[in-house]
């Protein structure tokens, strides 16, 4: 079948199914069509059908048949390179996913049935968080070579809890923040071990240290934008990460069940609202890299900016939004993945609005304000992680 654009209002996604989890919801039907698609199994209750929407259409594609296991204590260091590839027009936008046993599915979906259904998620409240959080203080931020991360110890039920490892192994290897009881947003160079090859994560809520309040759950489907592949960048410790990398450095993953610890809000707005947002960040630094936290740093702990972070430029733009910008907030290996967030949208924060993405820089090194790149959500993603909430 021909590549559709996003001008015919399609897209076309790729989707790994599970085996048999959450019956109904999710699962393609029994009997494909003539032309070789299937339906995406949903709840009764889906909110799409009560718009009048029809699901996705599911495509069989191709197989993975082997996913790596970094060694413990490795971390994906992201640092940007010189190098920007020219990038393909086709599948510069379309998402893909894979399932634990390496299935690939086609999807065509309708953007504008995608976004129909955001506006109504919105509607009914469905954008924001679930736990009762407070804001955070305000005081100097990152940047200049000064490292202000504090420890963020585990205390019982919390919106910290929504924060846990992404990680193959009982060790660190990236951050993630649960967004919807089982959705988590996180890195798509965390799904990579940076030769080309998956790695096959699962997470762990509220990590502290050796405890691990909500255990480890592993995760079922594992979306990310094709434009990460299209341009190489899971290739990243052989290649480079260019400039291109860092437009499409997201992924959500499915969970195989709830790990019970809340989630958070997530909001998207203009670069001028987004920059006067107060933002803070938080994630799970690997000790033994440059950069780690100095004092008190165990494999495991959570550690987050103890001020609001500065924020910089907007740049890399995809269909009229820049979908990156500077920030100055405390980072070191392990914290990709990690959100940046907010309650400056509204009520029901906290709200994720971006994902730490690369350092320019490691510790004292970085004498600038803003050394470190997110990812931002934009209109487009934020509409798309509310239709995965509408069926999750």
């Amino acid at each position: 079948m021909n590549s559709l654009s996003r001008s015919s209002g399609l897209v076309r996604l790729a989707l790994a199914l599970a085996l048999a989890i959450f019956p109904g919801c999710g699962d393609p039907a029994d009997d494909p069509d003539l032309d070789g698609t299937e339906a995406l199994g949903v709840a009764n209750d889906w909110l799409g059908y009560k718009l009048g929407l029809t699901p996705p259409r599911l495509r069989p594609m191709w197989k993975v048949t082997a996913k790596a296991t970094p060694a413990p204590g490795e971390m994906p260091l992201i640092q940007p390179s010189a190098e920007m590839p020219t990038e393909p027009t086709e599948g510069a936008r379309q998402l893909r996913a894979m399932s634990p046993n390496g299935t690939v599915y086609d999807i065509i979906a309708s953007e504008t049935d995608v976004a129909r259904l955001g506006t109504e998620m919105v509607r009914l409240g469905q954008d924001g968080s679930n736990v009762v959080a407070s804001d955070e203080p305000i005081d100097k931020g990152w940047s200049y070579g000064v490292d202000s991360r504090t420890r963020w110890y585990y205390s019982g039920a919390s919106y910290r809890n929504a924060i846990g490892v992404v990680s193959p192994h009982g060790d660190g290897w990236c951050t993630g923040t649960l967004i919807d009881s089982r959705l988590v947003l996180t890195a798509a160079h965390c799904i990579f071990d940076g030769f080309g090859n998956f790695v096959d994560v699962g997470f762990r809520a509220g990590q502290d240290g050796f405890n691990w309040p909500y255990g480890h759950v592993d995760n079922v489907w594992t979306y990310y934008d094709q434009g990460f592949v299209n341009n190489n960048c899971h290739h990243f410790k052989t290649t480079g990460y260019s400039a291109a990398c860092q437009k499409y450095d997201w992924a959500v993953l499915v969970l195989a069940g709830s790990p019970g610890a809340g989630y958070w809000g997530f909001a998207y707005g203009g670069d001028g609202a987004v920059a006067g947002w107060a933002k803070y960040h938080a994630g799970y630094p690997g000790c033994d890299v440059d950069g780690a936290p100095s004092f008190g740093c165990e494999d495991g702990s959570l550690w987050r900016q103890s001020s609001t972070c500065i924020t910089g430029s907007f740049f890399g733009p995809v269909n009229g939004w820049n979908r990156n910008f500077n920030h100055g907030c405390d980072m070191s290996p392990g914290h990709s993945g990690g959100p940046l967030y907010s309650w400056s949208p509204g009520g029901g924060g906290p709200y994720v609005v971006g994902v730490n993405a690369a350092e320019r820089c490691q510790g004292e090194a970085c004498t600038s304000a803003t050394p470190n790149i997110a990812v931002r959500i934009d209109s487009w993603l934020y509409n798309w992680l509310l239709y995965w909430r509408s069926i999750y």
